[in-house]
């Protein structure tokens, strides 16, 4: 029996999707994930993985019960002389003042891990508790067909992608540095090469509080800045206030969305999302907006502001990193692995998961060669009734268990 042949034959059908059905009823909204990370510790280390369950601090958030949360990091280590993987993916679900999005219209319980005709339904089912299932089946199928592993492959259940990548921020400052990484963001089974990055933060225009007379209405001036921040989503045209080379693989990016406004008294706050590419910084998007806003102030003396970038301490920027080379060992690999368990190449660049952020930003930047590659389509985000095709992840499980194999194997 040829090695894939042994590989695939240790991937029960069942399992991936079973576990993704317990990983959904352990609720884990964005820093509240110890429970599930203990549990998927002590899944691994049943199954023989060396196992470290990290304390990531929550210094920021001086409300939060326990001031830390939890990581589970599983590693099958391999006998030396070659490369390492991890295969990484989030427990953080998404909510909304710690709740589901409109959960009062979900048709299925949200932490009920429902099936019904060949879709998983609950929250967490894209993203990504799948993608958590899927990575945790390939690498003990990997176990369990006896692979010869020279390098190391490590599963890395990391916290708080949705808060900037704190997770996977505390897991580089503690060290570690595989040669390669995938991770498994659901991106419909295409293969992610890049990814935007994201500058988020909020314009304060002030002005007066004054009744039955005239006075300068900060909610009036704020329209000024929301004309020029161009409609939602929508791409920003070049040449204008805001300076960047547009990406080949990112067509129709930079864009950006007011994502809220919030009125009291005197100052009117207005809160935005950028979608960047490679090139933009944190800083550079900070220089632009100041000239903006500036221009504005000259135009009117009337118009007074404040600029905050991030637009908090819970929420980091993500930045936006260069893409992955098609060339790479690892693209090669993950590419011929989903050729093999489909019978068809797989769509690869930016892929379904254009203009969405990833921990990859954060991998790449310190030198780990990383891709997107996770089940799930999602054909709009917030999502009531949550759900993934069952078929989408058993074929991740398999193309990762190949694609692992294939290099810790080389």
């Amino acid at each position: 029996m040829q090695q894939s042949d042994q590989i695939l034959s240790c991937v029960d059908p069942n399992e991936p999707v079973a576990l993704t059905q317990q990983l959904i009823r352990i609720p884990s909204f964005l820093w509240h994930e110890s429970e599930v990370s203990h549990w998927i510790a002590e899944w691994m280390s049943a199954r023989g993985f060396e196992v470290e369950l990290q304390t990531v601090p929550l210094p920021h958030l001086p409300n939060h019960p326990a001031g830390v949360t939890h990581q589970a990091i599983g590693v099958l280590r391999g006998a030396g002389g070659g490369p390492s993987l991890m295969l990484c993916g989030h427990t953080d679900t998404s909510d909304w003042q710690g709740r589901p999005f409109r959960e009062e219209e979900w048709t299925h319980d949200p932490f009920g891990g429902d099936i019904v005709n060949g879709k998983l339904y609950g929250l967490g089912a894209i993203n990504m508790k799948a993608g958590v299932a899927a990575i945790l089946c390939a690498a003990d199928a990997v176990r369990r067909a006896g692979v010869r592993r020279y390098g190391d492959l490590i599963v890395a259940c990391v916290v708080a992608e949705t808060g900037g990548g704190v997770g996977a921020v505390h897991l580089i400052e503690q060290g570690w540095r595989p040669d390669y990484c995938i991770v498994t963001e659901a991106g419909n089974l295409d293969v992610g090469l890049i990814s935007v990055g994201y500058v988020q933060g909020k314009v304060r225009v002030f002005g007066e509080f004054k009744h039955r007379v005239p006075y300068i209405n900060p909610i009036e001036q704020i329209t000024k800045v929301i004309h020029a921040f161009s409609p939602a989503y929508q791409p920003i045209p070049e040449g204008g206030w805001l300076r960047f080379t547009p990406h080949p693989l990112l067509p129709g990016f930079p864009r950006m969305a007011v994502r809220n406004i919030e009125h009291f008294q005197d100052t009117t706050t207005l809160t935005f999302d950028l979608r960047i590419v490679p090139g933009m910084t944190e800083e550079s998007v900070r220089q632009d907006m100041t000239r903006l806003l500036d221009q504005f102030a000259a135009e009117d003396p009337t118009f007074r502001y404040e600029l905050v970038i991030p637009q908090s301490a819970q929420q980091p920027n993500m930045p936006a990193r260069a893409a992955t080379p098609v060339t790479s060992p690892l693209a090669q690999a993950l590419i011929a692995s989903h050729t093999h368990v489909t019978g068809a190449a797989p769509v690869v660049g930016a892929g379904h998961r254009i203009g969405a952020t990833a921990d990859t930003c954060h991998f790449k930047g310190v030198g780990i060669e990383c891709v997107e590659y996770g089940p799930g389509y999602i054909p709009i985000w917030p999502m009531v009734d949550e759900c993934i095709d069952i078929d989408q992840i058993v074929t991740a499980t398999q193309v990762l268990a190949l694609t692992a194999a294939e290099i810790i194997g080389a």
